[in-house]
């Protein structure tokens, strides 16, 4: 599973076993987005989320201690005129057609 922070500068990395979850053992209801939820029965944890409208399901599940976690520095911004220079760029490169 991949979980990231919301502005992409983090990300946990984690993996769980593939189970048969039985349907008797939740409560469904649906939402007022139109999602299905699903909750282990005589809880309020919830467990699943069906989102019909993306086709997405989602499987909620706690982030293990022992999990990788990834920090990404944002890079300093490039420099076009640089970049430009350093490949050579000549305006000859494009030309521009009109109809």
């Amino acid at each position: 599973m991949l979980v990231k922070s919301n502005n992409l500068s983090q990300v946990a990395v984690f993996e769980f076993d593939t189970i048969r979850y039985e349907s008797e053992l939740f409560d469904f209801e649906w939402n007022k987005n139109g999602n299905l939820e699903g909750y282990i029965k005589g809880t309020k944890n919830k467990q699943f989320v069906w989102q019909p409208h993306g086709s997405q399901f989602t499987i909620i599940e706690k982030v293990p201690k022992e999990t990788l976690i990834l920090k990404i520095k944002q890079p300093e911004r490039l420099d076009k005129k640089k970049i430009l220079n350093a490949i050579g760029f000549d305006k000859t490169w494009v030309t521009i057609e009109r109809k």
